[in-house]
């Protein structure tokens, strides 16, 4: 989906209080418009890409919580989402977007990519994670409200049955509608529930997103431009809420920080500059 570049309120609403957010909202402005793919990453995606480009390491998903190929990708580190995208922009022609050293000579592949620092040639048009900003921005889709949707019923810290948040449930796979018809608990196939405004599918709930940006716990003050996160630091954010989480998680403006290292429910979903 073509993206159009804006400048938005990035970080917590009035109603999006709590510790997982950043408490004090900034204004946040894209100058580059971008194509994000519509669902998460796909394990036939994944095998599609690994048949092509064989470099690319074995699916690294549990079957029993991704149990067939049109279930998003899980299990996934930052590292290994980098290298897909720098493979699949190979794969299509493109230049690529991440290096191992700060001159952008040695591109990331199958050989070093979780061997030490990453460098973003941010002017590329190949595949890339959005940056925290970018990811916000589309999953807002130009609402300033706690979802996507508009969801009266959600109290934040409560656990929520099947049916209380209907409007959520229509966007997004979470604690509240985890289990298919016979019992499974796990995520579900990309696409099924409907999108949000941009036409992005599963933005909340699933599978929580790797974004490029280093962790923080706060956000610039005031304004920004193409902020692209903290200098320094280890950790990694990741966006959107699981389909283990409850309701909370998939907020528009909650964030966690996780080792990009680390493996549990995190999946991702691609963009691309296109100006």
């Amino acid at each position: 989906m073509h993206i159009a570049a804006e400048t938005f309120q990035h970080g917590s609403d009035p109603d999006n209080s709590g510790n997982y957010s950043a408490k004090a909202a900034f204004t946040y402005t894209l100058t580059g418009s971008m194509a994000v793919m519509a669902t998460e990453v796909t394990r036939q995606m994944w095998a599609d890409l690994q048949a092509v480009q064989p470099t690319l390491p074995n699916d690294p998903s549990s079957t029993a919580s991704s149990p067939d190929m049109p279930h998003p990708v899980q299990q996934v580190t930052w590292y290994e989402a980098l290298l897909y995208a720098n493979l699949l922009s190979v794969q299509q022609g493109l230049n690529v977007c991440y290096y191992a050293d700060d001159s952008l000579t040695t591109p990331i592949d199958a050989t070093n990519y979780t061997s030490g620092f990453v460098y973003c040639e941010w002017s590329a048009d190949g595949y890339r994670l959005p940056t925290e900003g970018e990811w916000e921005y589309f999953y807002r889709a130009g609402t300033t409200t706690t979802f996507s949707v508009v969801e009266p019923n959600f109290t934040e810290c409560v656990n929520y049955m099947s049916g209380v948040l209907p409007n959520l449930e229509s966007v997004a796979w979470f604690n509240a509608n985890r289990y298919d018809s016979l019992g499974n608990n796990s995520t579900k196939p990309v696409g099924m529930k409907s999108a949000n405004p941009w036409g992005l599918y599963d933005v909340h709930g699933n599978v929580w997103e790797w974004c490029w940006d280093r962790y923080d716990s706060s956000y610039p003050s005031g304004s920004a431009t193409d902020y692209l996160g903290p200098s320094s630091g280890t950790n990694r954010v990741i966006r959107g809420g699981g389909w283990p989480d409850e309701p909370y998680y998939c907020r528009s403006a909650v964030r966690l920080s996780r080792h990009p290292g680390s493996t549990s429910n995190y999946g991702f979903r691609l963009c691309r500059r296109v100006d």
